[in-house]
């Protein structure tokens, strides 16, 4: 009888181990994982949906963020090891403009809605192609006239052009290598400006910039000196640049730029192509929306030469200058205007053979301020 017993037991036992053998080898079947792929485009300033290098690729579920990657230098990108479900989908685009800095660091483009994809078990392509949303938020119409009349200089456009706070920056590497050498020309002889944000299309920039008035710091040395002129501005002998100004000594900026005097008073200008004139000047045309900003498409006229030009810019929403308590003299009047950046090719495009700027891109801002009451 016992055994009998010891056999059962010993039965038991092991049909209990087999069991828990069985038990142990069926493990839950993992959750099959599936790749999300495919490539960002943007529209370039053609028009043309072209790829877009190292844009941010947004994934949600609901409103939570998943992961964001960034695309690579073709445009690509690949999100793995992603469980099934419904997820939504974005990308945005910040493109920069060679020279960074101020209100116009970049301009932004993003898909016009997220896109929703729907995962499984097996890989999912799924382009995205950015749209130009163009400027948000108020801004309103601009409309500059303000030019060199002969004797001075006048504002006759609904807005008035502040060229006191209105400088034209360029930045090079200087020698077309190293340490950016950057200035200023701080007079406009002409701004003729029409922008309306309802019908961009219908705008027009014409800017002629004198280039005497260019300001490095060092008069003497690289600047001009202007020994007298029609301006005389705070104190005796302080004289600011218009075309009637004489100027005593032109500085080596003037020959890093192709100008020389032509020994007239007062100090008409020449460039090695023998035109006189002390200007160089954009006219742009062709604005369209850009990104979160706007392109106008344009020529740049400069020693002869006629060169297409892009220029990127944003515009500043009008705003007023009210009477406030602490904060400095206030003008009561509403303010405006716009920064744009552009690049010029002095070697390869105007035949300036300078030293100074070798084969290095000119990094050209242009900045506006306008008010009206």
């Amino acid at each position: 009888m016992k055994t009998l017993k010891l056999v059962s037991l010993i039965a038991l036992l092991f049909t209990f181990m087999a069991v828990v053998r069985c038990s142990d080898s069926k493990t839950t079947a993992p959750t099959p994982l599936g790749t999300l792929s495919g490539t960002v485009f943007y529209p370039n300033s053609a028009g043309t949906d072209v790829a877009a290098p190292g844009a941010f690729v947004t994934l949600l579920t609901g409103t939570s963020q998943v992961m964001q990657v960034v695309a690579d230098n073709t445009g690509k990108f690949s999100i793995p090891n992603l469980a099934a479900g419904d997820y939504s989908l974005s990308a945005s685009f910040y493109v920069l403009p060679t020279n960074t800095g101020g209100r116009l660091d970049g301009l932004n483009f993003a898909t016009a809605s997220d896109v929703t994809v729907t995962m499984g078990s097996t890989a999912i392509t799924q382009d995205l192609t950015m749209v130009n949303k163009g400027q948000t938020g108020t801004v309103e119409a601009i409309d500059i006239n303000y030019a060199w009349t002969g004797s001075a200089y006048a504002n006759t456009g609904i807005w008035t052009y502040d060229g006191t706070h209105s400088p034209v920056v360029f930045e090079f590497p200087y020698r077309g290598n190293e340490a950016d050498f950057n200035g200023a020309f701080a007079q406009l002889s002409k701004a003729l400006i029409s922008f309306d944000p309802a019908n961009p299309a219908a705008g027009t920039i014409d800017v002629e910039v004198d280039m005497l008035s260019v300001n490095t710091r060092a008069a003497g040395g690289r600047d001009p000196v202007i020994q007298n002129g029609a301006n005389e501005v705070g104190t005796p002998n302080n004289y600011q640049y218009n075309p009637l100004s004489v100027i005593s000594v032109m500085g080596c900026i003037s020959g890093t730029y192709g100008i020389t005097a032509d020994g007239t008073l007062p100090s008409v200008i020449v460039n090695d192509n023998g035109d006189r004139y002390a200007q160089f000047k954009v006219l742009a045309g062709g604005i369209a929306k850009y990104g979160d900003g706007y392109v106008a498409k344009g020529n740049l006229t400069w020693r002869g030469f006629t060169v297409a030009t892009e220029m990127w810019f944003k515009v500043v929403p009008k705003w007023l200058d009210a009477p406030s308590t602490g904060n400095g003299t206030t003008n009561n009047r509403f303010y405006s205007g716009f920064e744009g950046k552009f690049l010029m090719d002095p070697y390869t495009k105007f035949n300036i053979r300078s030293g100074s700027i070798n084969q290095a891109i000119l990094r050209i801002q242009i900045s506006v301020v306008c008010y009206k009451l």
